[in-house]
């Protein structure tokens, strides 16, 4: 998408107007402060999802400081298109030494190297994709981690590439990164290389717990809520399903469900609200995506399965999601 062109109160210094008027004009409500010194109109603020408002901050930061900033862990996992959970508090930057700058209420700096492992995109610096997956999931708790490493080794899908990643010597092209995705950008790394940089973590600690992840992970999941869902169930010490379970409908045509729990014979499906409203999905109203669920939940269920679903709410509560896949007939530890 094209992004509102910020209004910065070192061009309007330069015009030779007072910049004093920006923040007047926020205080009464017409500017929305992006950055120090950056503004856009509160209506096209207002037009931006979260995330785009987001992406607008970390713009204005990047074209605010003297040297271009690498982005980095969940700045950089949002252009990869990793599958972080809400949207994140701070601007994520890399420094070379603690003595560098600290970090603020609005950027969290990061000691690491600001020459290895960076790419760009578009007019961004970033840590690249491993990078970038190694430093979450060795921070996130184990289910977050999990939907992390999942979305790193998913296989991209064509129609769903909006982001391109380029050699850092690259000067910054015309294109604009989008900082919203329907799916992970760029290709797919391997469990093999994920386990090479964890072989490289610093404590035997660092290393068994990145790899708990790594072995847990599956390039087979397809979103951070089924993702989720698998390490919560592991935790909750439920068995571990089959994903992506594929059914041949009466009409001929294939269907997968999230989860497959073959000997209780029960299907298990996500409900996240991405799911009915998804970029890559064949048309229809949202009433049309529903009635078109239903009925091919139906025709499974015709066929002896029987289905548990559960949303972000039913999984955020432990007692609520365990009572609700036992109701279905599977058994805890």
């Amino acid at each position: 998408m094209k992004y509102p062109r910020l209004i910065r109160a070192a061009d309007v210094r330069r015009l030779g107007q007072d910049p004093a008027t920006l923040a007047r004009r926020c205080r009464q409500g017409e500017l929305e402060r992006v950055y120090h010194g950056s503004y856009v109109t509160a209506v096209e603020w207002q037009q931006l999802s979260r995330v785009e408002q987001y992406g607008l901050g970390v713009s204005a930061f990047n074209e605010a400081v003297t040297r271009p900033a690498v982005l980095c862990h969940a700045s950089a996992a949002l252009l990869w298109g990793l599958w972080i959970v809400g949207v994140p508090g701070r601007t994520h930057v890399v420094t070379e030494t603690r003595t560098s700058g600290r970090s603020t209420k609005n950027i969290a700096r990061h000691v690491g190297s600001l020459s290895e492992s960076i790419v760009r995109c578009g007019p961004f610096l970033l840590t690249d994709k491993l990078r970038t997956t190694m430093a979450l999931i060795s921070e996130l708790a184990f289910p977050y981690a999990v939907a992390i490493c999942d979305s790193a080794l998913r296989q991209p899908v064509a129609r769903q590439q909006v982001n391109a990643f380029r050699p850092i010597g690259t000067l910054p092209g015309a294109e604009e990164p989008s900082w919203t995705t329907d799916g992970p950008q760029g290709p797919a790394l391997s469990v093999d290389e994920l386990r090479l940089a964890a072989a490289k973590l610093p404590t035997r600690a660092a290393r068994n717990r990145v790899n708990a992840v790594i072995n847990f992970a599956s390039g087979l999941s397809g979103s951070a809520g089924e993702s989720i869902s698998r390490a919560k169930m592991y935790e909750l010490g439920f068995p571990a399903p089959v994903l992506q379970k594929e059914f041949t409908l009466l009409t001929g045509k294939s269907a997968n469900v999230d989860f497959w729990f073959e000997e209780q014979n029960v299907a298990g499906e996500f409900d996240g609200k991405g799911k009915y409203l998804r970029g890559d999905w064949s048309g229809g109203s949202m009433e049309e995506r529903v009635w078109a669920e239903k009925c091919r939940e139906d025709d499974i269920r015709s066929q002896g399965v029987r289905f548990v679903r559960w949303t972000w709410r039913d999984m955020s509560d432990r007692g609520t999601f365990a009572a609700l896949l036992r109701r279905a007939g599977l058994p805890q530890r």
